[in-house]
């Protein structure tokens, strides 16, 4: 009987472990996201995904960053940026700036 929990607990450590570390959508956005600088200048900073697709082991993620004055006057700057996010890194693919 200890034996059959032991093996028991030891599937669901496993099984959990394994969960945390599968990349969804969601998580590979978050993570590009987190990735974008800010616009400096005290410019407000607004990214939002454009666009995402799955490709091998990862995503291919397109963000879209607006700057913009805080008082709303001026001109305003857009830029794309494509991330490929996989479990173990997120680099730049494609920068449009």
């Amino acid at each position: 009987m200890r034996n059959l929990l032991f093996i028991f607990l030891l599937s669901v450590l496993l099984s959990g472990c394994a969960s945390e570390q599968d990349l969804t959508l969601e998580t590979a956005s978050s993570r590009a996201l987190d990735k974008v600088p800010g616009c400096g200048n005290d410019l407000e900073t607004f990214n939002k995904v454009n666009d995402s697709q799955e490709k091998g082991d990862g995503f291919l993620i397109t963000i879209q960053q607006d700057c913009e004055p805080k008082d709303g006057e001026g001109p305003q700057m857009r830029s794309e940026t494509t991330y490929y996010v996989t479990i173990n890194e997120i680099k730049i693919v494609k920068d449009n700036n």
